[in-house]
């Protein structure tokens, strides 16, 4: 039934072990010997036929995958189905799938949960090929596993696990895809076969190779793109992105519409020919399973984090890109067309900003050398910088016969992704950084914020890439004041105790929501949201990730109506195989304001209206919108606004500031800022209020005064007439206030008095020249 699930597939067998995952070495039992005794599933023939005219129909849409195999959904588990036996020591499970015609098989396993000691290995009927062991190593968060395309009529799965050891390994098969055309081949038929498609499929003839001449300067870009396999399909593509913390990070970009279930995807790197001419390339680095992070249709963006991060001999890049929003002048896009090997394809001139479907888009008029097809979906467009500004979302763009047909295509824009929640994962400590390079191969050290008073300022920085920022009000550089913002008002119902800068979002006499949710055996199919009026949502979540499971969330609205929405993405409700979810959204009294039916099967969408009403209507706070308080709620003044400090500006980072900057509602200035000001000269550390004079005759302490501290000194006082020798002349100068006591002129001792003292200091440098 749940046809949805998706599978990872690739993998070229070109020796007796394959290597097409991320897989722990070893081998089944008895290889090279005699097959043992299988138990096996067997399927019908397909109607290759009628298979054909469907793929016929979809061969042209862009937004449609590449078909190769036909899913079955299963229900299999080691207490149901196969058999087990004990040998050499160990418990050992098989199951085995057949069917006549059968190309290929593929699973995807909704448990996989073992033990250490336990392994997995896929092999085929006429055992020249296996992948595997599968073990501990590979068990994700989810507990899934999506185990690549063996080819053969004939395929087996094999676990085993010591006999010492409890028996606690759990394997269940959700899907089997029974593969109709050839997805993978042996080597004598990929020879014979050059200049036919690939093996996961066959694009038009102006796509270019992207090692070809024309790719030559982009092999960097080109290790960050990888194509995803999605079931029985060769759905899309995509590319690791870099982060600014330089850490490879494996964040995967890709397309919101290709979405399905990313933790059963399997991501394939380095499918690309290496020759110009060729159309087949290596399938053996691939990754199965990811963790959506980031979906949002108004640009049409996926984030994804991959469950493993591809191994350095793998040689990826994590691609450079470019959130500034900027005039480009050319573009570059690479991209697995229809499942094809990697493709290069060239817009010489400008894109544009345009918006289609309800996302802001990148629009390409038309590509002077290559095209995308479908299959190319997700895939990066690169500025003329080798930087990432989208990715693929659709168009026209298609090969006529072996030429381009000089049609449009469009991508949605990085620069509106990063405001959509793709910032927080690709610039994780609030740098404010909008322009990165890749990683490792593009990042360059010698690139950064050269001004030391800016809160990402790098030290080892020498070129300016003008990323340079401040902190905002929370403190947080380059930040937009989100994380201390809140509802600053204590008597809202949505008070927020540490919030900093109101962000207008109280609710006085409000009303608390609570949406309760108890998800099917297929929680990866529901959402749900709660919006206003105004189609503003107020609360969502979904899909989850485990079956049966109670999930809870709270919001505190204001007076008015709003829709609960839940959706199921298969169209079956909340319910399946006798197993029944529910949900309801009750208020703070407990009284119910929707529910689900009591069957559970409510289609693809349930909607529920409701309204609430306020309880009072006279609301206190602070209502000057200057304070840092300020309730924009408040409808009377109850005297608690409080305002921000000045702080200035400390170039010479001595303590004191000269010109005011601005106000803040923190404890603490933006760095390179100062609460403390009256600073005379901001460009002197030695000049500021209360400063000790440095003897160079200026205004050390600020106090409009030459203090006698800071009066320029006389190199030589026993001048005391000032003609640049010591002499009779300032003896008699000297004899001549011989006595004074106060006000003296002629004191070269510095004592306030002009005595014998003065005449023997006078007498001891006699004679010399100043």
């Amino acid at each position: 039934m749940k046809n949805s699930l998706v599978l990872a597939v690739l993998a070229l067998w070109i020796s007796t072990s394959a290597m097409a995952q991320i897989q722990q070495g070893g081998q089944p039992l008895h290889w090279g010997e005699s097959a043992p005794t299988v138990a096996y599933k067997t399927f019908p023939a397909l109607d290759l036929d009628v298979l054909s005219a469907e793929d016929a129909v979809t061969a042209t849409m862009k937004d449609a995958p590449w078909r190769f195999g036909i899913e079955h959904d299963v229900n299999w588990t080691m207490s149901t189905h196969g058999s087990w036996s004990e040998e050499d020591g160990m418990r050992v499970w098989r199951l085995g799938v057949q069917a006549e015609g059968a190309t290929s098989w593929s699973f995807y396993l909704s448990r996989f949960v073992v033990p250490k000691g336990g392994e997995l290995f896929v092999w085929n009927g006429d055992r020249t090929h296996f992948m595997g062991a599968f073990n501990h190593l590979n068990v994700k968060d989810w507990e899934g596993l999506a185990l690549s395309v063996m080819d053969g009529a004939q395929v087996v799965l094999e676990y085993r696990e010591p006999l010492s050891i409890p028996a606690t390994g759990e394997i269940e098969v959700a899907q089997v895809v029974q593969g109709y055309r050839s997805l993978l081949r042996r080597e004598a038929e990929l020879q014979a076969e050059m200049s036919a498609a690939g093996p996961f499929g066959n694009s038009g003839a102006c796509n270019i190779n992207v090692n070809c001449p024309e790719g030559d300067d982009w092999q960097v870009e080109n290790q960050s793109v990888a194509l995803i396999v999605n079931g029985g399909f060769a759905a899309c593509s995509g590319a690791l992105v870099n982060n600014t913390n330089n850490d490879g990070t494996p964040y995967f970009l890709t397309a919101n519409h290709c979405l399905g279930s990313p933790n059963s995807w399997t991501y394939y790197f380095n499918h690309e020919s290496a020759t110009c001419n060729g159309s087949t390339g290596p399938t053996n680095n691939s990754i199965s399973g990811g963790t959506l992070l980031v979906a949002n249709g108004g640009s049409d963006v996926a984030l994804i984090e991959l469950s493993s991060t591809p191994p350095s001999s793998w040689g990826v890049e994590y691609a450079g890109w470019d959130a500034s929003s900027a005039t480009h002048t050319s573009a570059v896009g690479i991209h697995h067309p229809s499942g094809d090997v990697k493709k290069i394809c060239f817009e010489d001139d400008a894109p544009y900003q345009s918006s289609t479907g309800g996302a802001q888009v990148w629009w390409i008029d038309a590509w002077e050398l290559g095209v995308t097809e479908p299959g190319s979906s997700g895939s990066p467009l690169f500025n003329q910088d080798h930087r990432i500004i989208g990715q693929l979302y659709g168009g026209a763009a298609a090969c006529s016969g072996s030429v381009n047909n000089g049609a449009y295509d469009f991508y949605g824009r990085f620069d509106v992704s990063w405001g959509l929640g793709v910032s927080q994962y690709l610039d994780p400590n609030g740098s404010g950084t909008l322009v990165l390079d890749g990683y490792p191969t593009g990042f360059n050290p010698d690139n950064g914020c050269t001004d030391p008073t800016a809160c990402n300022y790098s030290p080892q920085a020498i070129n300016d890439d003008g990323s340079c920022t401040v902190n905002d009000d929370c403190g947080v550089c380059g930040g937009d004041n989100s994380t201390c913002g809140g509802c600053t008002n204590p008597a809202a119902c949505n008070y927020d105790a540490e919030a900093v800068v109101d962000d207008g979002s109280c609710v006085i006499n409000g009303v608390n929501l609570t949406f309760t949710l108890l998800t099917d055996n297929y929680p990866g199919e529901t959402t749900w949201s709660i919006t206003d009026g105004g189609g503003n949502v107020i609360l969502e979540g979904g899909p989850y990730n485990s079956n049966q499971t109670t999930y809870t969330a709270s919001a505190c609205v204001a007076t008015g109506c709003y829709t609960l929405t839940v959706n199921d993405s298969y169209g079956d409700g909340l319910q399946y195989g006798g197993v029944v979810g529910n949900y309801t959204l009750v208020d703070g009294d407990g009284q119910v304001l929707a529910q689900m039916i009591a069957s559970g099967n409510f289609g693809s969408q349930a909607v529920d209206d409701f309204c609430v009403e306020a309880t009072g209507s006279d609301i206190p706070g602070c209502t000057d919108s200057t304070a840092c308080n300020y309730a924009s709620d408040a409808t009377t003044d109850d005297g608690s606004c409080t305002y921000g400090l000045a702080y200035f500006l400390d170039s010479d980072s001595d303590g004191v500031g000269g010109v005011e900057m601005g106000t803040t509602c923190l404890s603490v200035p933006p760095a390179g800022h100062v609460f403390l000001s009256g600073d005379c000269n901001d460009a002197n550390s030695t000049m500021y209020p209360g400063a000790p004079g440095t003897g160079a005759g200026v205004d050390n302490n600020c106090n409009g005064l030459i203090d006698a501290d800071e009066a320029e000194q006389n190199p030589c006082p026993e001048d005391v007439n000032g003609d640049g020798s010591i002499s009779v002349a300032d003896v008699l100068a000297v004899l001549s206030e011989f006595g004074c006591t106060s006000s003296c002129t002629m004191d070269v001792n510095g004592d306030n008095n002009v005595n014998v003292s003065d005449i023997l200091a006078l007498l001891a440098a006699f004679g010399q020249d100043c």
